[in-house]
């Protein structure tokens, strides 16, 4: 039995009862015997923890009397220490007070005997500056380099202790013309030992130029001995590929950096590196031809601007990481990220127009779908909906392969402005793409009064017009996979970008921008708040999401207008029917009289009501696709769609056959619109053309009852005007159960006013 339980704080009776009995699974053991046992069990328990509780304390009462008597001892150890404390510090005390006057004596002896040292210091060095400034020509006379260097130090030395003498702007000016005679002669041994690349010697001379504090002289004649042997490395041909060439200077001049290291290491140990990044940055600076001025031509004649780029920005990036990497270990990195900023700079104009570039390369891939070359005649309408179809997945392969080749190149930093072109391109798509669709209206008959194409032509037009609202659905699916790529990589490069390469972190990513294009840089941090404030997730296509969406309406307008186009054409007719005029009732073409008082029961739906009828009933089975594919791209096109007549704007939920649904009912709503507005312009009603309204109304009723539509209450009122006689037209009138407006067009119609 688990009794941890019984410790928690939380611990409820019932609970646990109810559990413990729940646990019994014996079958033959009867529930009442088990709750014996359990009784037995906690009662067996109960006087186990009362035992070792009385054992407990007995041991606690037995130990106390011994407890009690240590602390009592450890008080008054505690007390005697206090009390000694005490005395210890009257005693000190008494001695400050009796000893304060002979500190004080004490103290002011000691300075002034620091004061009489200080001047016996200044005596000797004055009387050494003498006897030092006395013999040092003989000294440059012997050309002893050695010690004309300590005779120069000695000298320095005893200046440093005259500096309030009223001759020291004197001495220290001969001083310095002294160690610039020694600096001239020492320099054409210093350039020898470079040229023999004598470290002993070079080691030997940097020691007499630290002493004379010309480190700095010395590092300059270091840096313009060597500087033109690394700029003779880089060698141009304007005839010949600049990559193949930029990459072997780039290898030179990583070997050259071994060398110089290792060597730089003995000389200067103090700061190698530093020295190493002054004489690779005055070097890169001085080549000739200048590498910007070179890049720019590479790029500007390629047949391929951006991919040259790419190449040639890759190798100066693969050089930077393998001067890391000969770099790790080493703590004073301190001059490298001049060297690193010297290799990036040629770069930055062109990296300022690398979305310009992009751009290009958009609209040449652009060009290579040919949409605006298409031609639509009958028998390819379907081709050029697969065309289309699948152009989508390339635009966005395109768009993607953009943003890795941006990482390639900025190292994320040109994505706002990548961004940018990818709305620019994607508009152009997509107004390429609506062109398309418009064309494809045109030939489908849909913008031109009275036309209309036959079955067989609605079926492949409706069918065309389904791939192109999955084409719509898959570009939003796309575009929403985009943006999560885009986000996830602003976050992966999110810490390049809070600490990007400086002084103190020099193989961070450059920020080219801040320097060269200071607004764009402050929309890439403002885009990387944006995503972070989302938590990983920002909508940075939003303009791209908006225009396909305006696209897809188009889209699905077309497909709307493939379906709706017989009806349109037969109910736009209504009015011109000679049926009306003629008083028949059967077809246009073998009219016959009517008879008056013929029963309304009598009268049949006319031929052009039972066609739209049919019609209706057979959409069900034409929005099919809608309900037994699984489409992901086309329900997202048709959830975000709008169709005129639909109930409600804004995205729609549901599944596929909800989605059907919706379509049925924009059109039967429209059909309906249609109908009443085409039966209220009809020029004149007579009694037995009213009667027989009412019965084409009432079949419509029924086919929209059958398609689960509901008809409006306009087209309800309309039946019963029509079957109304004047007097029971009137009395309805009268009491307001019908619309008046109603009323007054077909007291026109019927001329009872």
């Amino acid at each position: 039995m688990d009794l941890t339980r019984f410790s928690d704080p939380d611990f409820d009776v019932k609970e646990w009862v109810n559990g413990a009995l729940r646990a019994h699974k014996d079958p033959t053991t009867p529930l009442d015997a088990y709750a014996s046992t359990l009784v037995m069990k906690l009662q067996l328990f109960i006087q186990e923890v009362n035992s070792t509780i009385e054992e407990t304390s007995a041991q606690i009462v037995q130990g106390l009397p011994k407890v009690l008597r240590d602390v009592e001892s450890v008080r008054q150890e505690a007390q005697l220490l206090k009390e000694q404390m005490t005395v210890v510090k009257e005693d000190i005390k008494l001695i400050e007070s009796n000893t304060a006057h002979s500190m004080k004596v004490l103290v002011e002896v000691d300075s002034m005997k620091t004061k009489m040292v200080a001047s016996q210091r200044a005596l000797q060095e004055a009387d050494n500056w003498t006897t030092l400034s006395a013999d040092v020509e003989d000294v440059f006379a012997s050309q002893d380099l050695q010690k004309i260097s300590m005779k120069l130090v000695g000298m320095q030395q005893s200046l440093t202790v005259l500096h309030d003498v009223p001759d020291f702007e004197d001495r220290r000016r001969l001083l310095e013309s002294l160690k610039n005679r020694l600096e001239a002669l020492l320099t054409p041994k210093l350039m020898s030992a470079f040229y023999t690349r004598s470290v002993d010697e070079v080691k030997r001379l940097v020691v007499m130029f630290s002493n004379m504090e010309r480190s700095s002289q010395l590092r300059s004649y270091y840096i313009g001995n060597y500087k033109g042997e690394i700029g003779r490395l880089w060698c141009y041909d304007i005839t010949k590929p600049l990559l193949p060439s930029l990459s072997h200077f780039y290898d030179e001049l990583l070997s050259k950096w071994h060398s110089e290291y290792s060597w730089c290491s003995q000389v200067f140990p103090d700061a190698p590196v530093s020295t190493l990044g002054m004489l690779f940055c005055q070097a890169l600076e001085g080549l000739d031809p200048p590498l910007a001025t070179c890049l720019t031509r590479a790029v500007e004649t390629s047949y391929n601007p951006l991919e040259t780029f790419a190449e040639l920005r890759q190798a100066a990036c693969c050089f930077v990481k393998r001067l890391e990497r000969a770099l790790n270990g080493v703590r004073d990195l301190s001059g490298v990220y001049g060297v690193v900023e010297v290799v990036h700079t040629p770069y930055c104009q062109l990296l300022v127009h690398y979305p310009t570039m992009e751009a290009q390369v958009f609209c040449q891939k652009l060009k290579t779908l040919e949409l605006d070359k298409l031609h639509f005649p009958i028998d390819t309408l379907t081709k050029t909906a697969a065309h289309i179809s699948g152009s989508v997945p390339k635009v966005f392969l395109w768009a993607s392969e953009a943003l890795e080749q941006c990482i390639q190149i900025t190292e994320v930093w040109g994505l706002g402005g990548l961004l940018k072109q990818q709305e620019v391109f994607f508009s152009q798509y997509c107004d390429q793409v609506e062109v398309c669709v418009k064309n494809l209206r045109g030939e489908c008959g849909l913008d031109t009064r009275g036309g209309e194409a036959g079955k067989q032509d609605e079926w492949s037009h409706l069918h065309c017009a389904l791939q192109l609202i999955e084409s719509c659905g898959n570009m939003l699916l796309r575009s929403s996979q985009l943006n999560a790529q885009l986000c996830s990589t602003v976050v992966s490069h999110a810490p390049f970008l809070r600490s990007p390469a400086s002084s103190s972190n020099p193989f961070g990513s450059f920020p080219y921008l801040s320097t060269y294009y200071p607004d764009e840089h402050t929309n890439v941090m403002e885009l990387l708040a944006s995503v972070e404030k989302g938590g990983g997730e920002s909508p940075l296509l939003a303009s791209i999401t908006r225009r396909v969406q305006l696209l897809n309406e188009k889209v699905q307008m077309f497909a709307f207008d493939t379906l709706f186009s017989r009806m349109r054409n037969k109910l736009s007719s209504i009015p011109h029917m000679k049926v009306w005029a003629e008083g028949v009732t059967s077809s246009l073409e073998s009219p016959r009289p009517i008879i008056d008082d013929l029963p309304s029961f009598s009268l049949s739906p006319l031929p052009y009501i039972t066609e739209v009828g049919d019609y209706l009933l057979t959409l069900p089975q034409r929005l099919e696709p809608f309900s037994s594919q699984d489409n992901p791209g086309l329900m997202v096109a048709l959830k975000v769609g709008y169709l005129p007549g639909q109930s409600h704007e804004g995205p729609v939920e549901g599944n596929e056959e909800h989605m059907s649904g919706v379509w049925l009912e924009a059109i039967a709503k429209a059909t309906v619109d249609l109908y009443i507005h085409s039966i209220l312009h009809i020029p004149l009603v007579i009694n037995h053309t009213a009667q027989q309204l009412a019965a084409d109304i009432g079949y419509f009723t029924n086919v929209l009852a059958a398609l689960g539509h509901v008809p409006s209450e306009q087209l309800s009122q309309l039946e019963t005007l029509y079957s109304a006689s004047k007097e029971r037209f009137d009395e309805l009138r009268a009491k307001n159960s019908v619309s008046q407006q109603l009323c007054s067009i077909l007291l026109k119609q019927r001329t009872w006013q």
